[in-house]
């Protein structure tokens, strides 16, 4: 039988509406953020999970509290799995970093992969302390089902590990608030599913911030 990590993004934050970098500052989930992780909690309430990991940022972890509750599961803060740190763009809003540092986002939208922001940690560092601490869970778990709730740059990160995809792809795929991705171990990784947002309905999408 594989092993299915079911991996899933946080609910929208304040920070999302502002259109701010989170990375690894807080910002709690908004009232929709809030309704998004209840609708998810309620659409994975029958999978058989035997284990709930989230990332130690407060919006993971909020999101990952209302999944937990009807498996009676308590949920593991993994450090591994906290945001990207974005360095001198932290907490600032996506028109001032582009206003301020024009050519440095302009890089970051074009090549992200290679663009290094100061003091920031690079999307590789991000990558190899995420897919680290996926595959210590992945140890314990073998066989089983488990969920994961992290965030959207490290999401990506690491469903590029298991897809073999260049991180200079970044921008190739979304990870909308709450969104389900479903990766099978087995012989060889399988992603079965992508940034699935099903459970929302026609509330969806109106795209808050990838932070």
């Amino acid at each position: 039988m594989p092993t299915r990590l079911f991996l899933l993004r946080h609910g929208e934050t304040q920070a999302n509406i502002e259109q701010r970098y989170q990375g690894q500052g807080e910002s709690h989930l908004s009232e929709l953020g809030i309704e998004e992780s209840g609708e998810l909690s309620n659409f994975l309430s029958k999978e058989d999970f035997c284990a709930i990991y989230s990332s130690t940022l407060s919006r993971s972890y909020e999101t990952a509290k209302m999944i937990a509750r009807p498996h009676n599961l308590e949920v593991t803060k993994i450090e591994g799995l906290k945001e990207r740190h974005y360095g001198i763009w932290e907490n600032m809003k996506f028109d001032e970093i582009r206003a301020k540092y024009p050519a440095l986002y302009g890089s970051w939208l074009i090549d992200p992969g290679k663009t290094l922001i100061p003091d920031a940690e690079t999307l590789g560092e991000m990558q190899k302390r995420g897919v680290s601490a996926i595959e210590s869970i992945i140890e314990k778990h073998r066989g089983k089902t488990f969920c994961v709730v992290g965030h959207g740059g490290m999401n990506r990160g690491i469903l590029f590990h298991y897809m073999h995809i260049d991180l200079n792809n970044f921008w190739r795929i979304r990870q909308d608030n709450t969104c389900i991705n479903i990766v099978e171990i087995d012989k060889a990784p399988i992603v079965t599913l992508l940034n699935s947002t099903s459970h929302l309905g026609e509330k969806r999408i109106k795209g808050s911030g990838y932070y």
